[in-house]
């Protein structure tokens, strides 16, 4: 997903050195998956060479599952399974198939609204690319017959990964980049990382404290104002992530068509402007603010009210705000 969700912490870090005295902040970004990663950390007095060890280390592991995982990469284990659609099974290592696993058990969780075989539609669309358009309606029906999560079949005892149908595809980029960012910080902790956040596109994992122990500040941005936030949040252990409308769409006859499509219409969703989870997990987070996002305004609403364990904010259409857990009293402000 790459919606953006802003970090306040992170540009405050901008002003801060790449790495000096003992205490402060370190922060690096590269470009993996795609997309920029920033990854800031509380250096809470470590040596310099261990905090770079450290952010290095968080950074290979995320390059290491993009090799995995990616569908642009030919010779990742997931653009095997996807060649071998319809003809056989292809062996997978356990951890492709746990990824996968959670993509079919968000699908179930949201009754299919997140699909990570969503792909056909959203190759037909291009939204986001040059050549977005509004496709036949024919041409969507096509498209949505290749779009099915209960078409991917798991054998975990052989340890392998079955797409039924030919020119069907899973494509874990709804989930992916969140269980990358769970990883990194994994990792950021085994070596001595006491607090930080992972940023992968918009999904960020936070952890610990920031500077002088006080917890990571999040903005998330408002749908229709670029520079302003919806609100603030002050966070120390859990992920978030945003779906919305407004940054990858095309205006076509006075409509509004945003890059996130609907399995089951196959065409874009529509009825919110944007949604925002906050969960333990990243590729929960992740996931989820698409299948939301999907739903529209009442039956996310009546998920999120049903799913305590995860705290939503959601703003719809008409620019109405609904709310659980820590986002709740935000208000719709002048949108």
């Amino acid at each position: 997903m790459s919606i953006r969700l802003i970090a306040l912490c992170l540009l405050v870090c901008l002003a801060a050195p790449a790495c000096g005295g003992g205490d402060g902040l370190y922060k690096k970004t590269k470009v993996i998956m795609g997309t920029y990663v920033t990854i800031t950390v509380a250096r809470g007095g470590l040596p310099e060479v261990v905090v770079r060890a450290a952010v290095a280390d968080a950074y290979s592991e995320i390059e290491r599952i993009d090799r995995l995982m990616s569908t642009y990469k030919p010779e990742s284990q997931l653009s095997q399974i996807n060649r071998e659609a319809g003809m056989r099974p292809v062996k997978a290592d356990p951890e492709v198939i746990a990824v996968i696993q959670d993509a079919l058990d968000v699908a179930t969780m949201t009754g299919g609204a997140f699909d990570p075989t969503v792909g056909p539609l959203v190759r037909l669309w291009g939204i986001g690319g040059d050549k977005a358009r509004v496709p036949g309606k024919d041409e969507i029906d096509a498209a949505r017959r290749l779009v099915g999560f209960s078409h991917v079949i798991l054998d975990k005892k052989a340890g392998t990964v079955f797409i039924e149908n030919k020119g069907m595809a899973v494509d874990l980029g709804g989930i992916a980049k969140g269980y990358a960012s769970d990883r990194a910080v994994e990792i950021l902790k085994a070596r001595g990382i006491k607090g930080g956040i992972v940023a992968v596109a918009g999904d960020l994992k936070l952890f610990g404290a920031g500077e002088g122990g006080k917890p990571w500040k999040i903005g998330i941005q408002h749908p229709r104002k670029p520079d302003a936030l919806l609100t603030e949040l002050e966070v120390n252990d859990a992920a978030t992530s945003t779906s919305g409308d407004y940054e990858r769409y095309f205006i076509k006859d006075g409509r509004r068509y945003c890059h996130i499509l609907d399995p089951k219409t196959g065409y874009p969703a529509s009825g919110l402007m944007s949604v925002t989870v906050l969960a333990r997990d990243s590729y929960l987070a992740d996931s989820l603010a698409t299948g939301l996002f999907v739903m529209g305004p009442e039956k996310a609403n009546a998920f999120a009210r049903s799913h305590p364990e995860i705290e939503v904010l959601m703003v719809a259409g008409d620019g109405s705000i609904s709310s659980t857990g820590r986002f709740r009293g935000v208000t719709p402000g002048s949108l």
